[in-house]
């Protein structure tokens, strides 16, 4: 090393010593210090919170300013109605039949299904769909209109409960909850004794869904679009790549657990979506491409964990995909324990609700009809909750 930066360095420590020596400079700058690192806190907290309020409160910007229930909608004849939740406060739900002059949607599902028919729709009585948090009933219509135009009759309800009484989203963990009363509160007004439910749900809906199916053995049949594997992952993913991320995302649970009582880890669809009895076919779906919240690796992973008899998956076609090929193909693993995944592949999003309904119509309709399996494996789920 240069002795004239041996030199300097020895200058620059002396300085440093006789600064420290001197009481009130030393006391000024502690006391900088603690400022600088005080102020540091709280804007780290003051960001967090910004980075926490959509995870705690989810809202649709497209429907800011909308009624939280519509009371009509384009080929749509609404039929109000509400039920007690989970926690005893009034939740608003609504079913939705095909009526009047369809919505383009209807049409284009209707299109398709001219030269493909559906017969065997009628074995199911109802199809629970599920979106969002914040307007649960609006953001569900447009699937509700597809899935109507097929003849399927469809229920939505508010995750948020009547004048949002419940202020904070747990993305599923207790929303789950109303599944059940809701479907109490539907067969009730069915006046059929045991009326056959399949669902499908989208986003936040999706894994909601997944976790209500997995305690719920009156769903026989269940369509997962673009869910998260865990809201861990999505938090994670959201936040910008740092150092730093993992602190953040420690501050961001601590604001979650005040607000909610839970942390990001506690909801994982993947998790109950393992729990799901062998009976139920499901299907998952990734439309969204491009999303840090949901991608195609979570629905793979959710595909992988379902014990399901009859499962499968489907995503967009690629430009890296051929343009006859049906499938795709993926490998994991090695010798014995190599898993080959087929996914199927859709050539783009609008059509995409009439394949799901014919997938209704072969897979859900099959496994309402074939005798229900009983798995031991399973202790929630008991020999009576199986109709045989």
């Amino acid at each position: 090393m240069p002795y004239f930066a041996i030199a300097d360095a020895g200058h620059l420590w002396y300085s440093v010593r006789v600064f420290m020596r001197k009481r009130g400079l030393r006391r000024v700058f502690v006391c900088l210090t603690l400022l600088a690192a005080a102020w540091g806190g709280v804007s780290s907290w003051l960001y967090v919170n910004d980075l926490a309020q959509p995870v705690l409160q989810p809202v649709n910007q497209s429907y800011v300013g909308y009624t939280k229930v519509p009371r009509k909608a384009p080929g749509l004849r609404m039929e109000p109605f509400s039920f007690k939740g989970w926690d005893g406060g009034e939740v608003q739900a609504v079913i939705a039949v095909k009526d009047g002059e369809e919505s383009s949607r209807q049409l284009s599902v209707i299109g398709d299904l001219m030269n493909n028919p559906v017969e065997r729709l009628h074995h199911i009585d109802y199809v629970l769909v599920c979106v969002d948090w914040d307007h649960g009933i609006r953001s569900a219509m447009p699937l509700a209109e597809s899935l109507t135009a097929a003849g399927l009759t469809c229920v939505m309800w508010e995750p948020r409960g009547v004048d949002d009484r419940r202020t904070y989203c747990t993305h599923g963990l207790k929303e789950c909850r109303d599944v059940p009363y809701l479907i109490d509160a539907v067969t009730a007004r069915a006046g059929k004794t045991d009326p056959v439910f399949a669902a499908v749900g989208q986003g936040y809906g999706a894994g909601l869904l997944l976790q209500a199916a997995a305690d719920e053995p009156r769903i026989r049949g269940l369509v997962s679009i673009d869910a998260y594997a865990s809201l861990r992952q999505s938090v994670e993913r959201t936040l910008p790549e740092s150092v730093l991320r993992p602190a953040m995302v420690w501050l961001m649970d601590q604001r979650i657990r005040r607000s909610v009582g839970m942390e990001s880890f506690d909801v994982a669809p993947v998790e109950q979506a393992a729990d799901l009895d062998r009976n139920v076919p499901v299907l998952v779906v990734n439309l969204v491409q491009d999303s840090p919240v949901s991608n195609f690796n979570d629905a793979v992973t959710i595909y992988r964990r379902l014990p399901s008899d009859r499962r499968d998956v489907w995503t967009l076609r690629s430009a890296d995909d051929p343009a006859q090929a049906t499938h795709r193909e993926l490998n994991f693993g090695r010798g014995m324990r190599r898993e080959v995944v087929h996914v199927g592949l859709l050539d783009d999003a609008d059509s995409a609700m009439s394949s799901i309904v014919h997938w209704i119509n072969d897979c859900v309709v099959d496994a309402v009809e074939a005798p229900r399996v009983y798995d031991p494996a399973r202790p929630n789920l008991t020999a009576a909750d199986i109709r045989l």
